[in-house]
């Protein structure tokens, strides 16, 4: 008979590096939102400001939330670390 506590976990675990990683490049992905919001769209506030919001939740649901996101990003970044070795 087995009990609950002998099956495996199905979640991943990110280390510090991960997330390090995912941080860093959720502060450029905003960045270059905000940019791009002031930049090159014709609105004004407040509607620059709220356009803005609801990207940047968008972007932070994907980077913190998306398990699959997060996945992609760490695999990207594994991609061009070996291309270059």
């Amino acid at each position: 008979m087995v009990s609950v506590s002998d099956k495996p976990e199905a979640t991943v675990k990110r280390g510090p590096e991960s997330w390090a990683y995912v941080y860093v490049v959720l502060g450029f992905a905003l960045t270059i939102e905000s940019t791009l919001v002031a930049m090159v769209t014709p609105l004004r506030f407040p509607w620059n400001i709220l356009g803005f919001a609801i990207i940047a939740v968008a972007t932070w649901y994907l980077f913190l939330w998306s398990g699959w996101f997060q996945n992609k990003l760490i695999w990207w970044k594994n991609q061009y670390e070996n291309k270059f070795r």
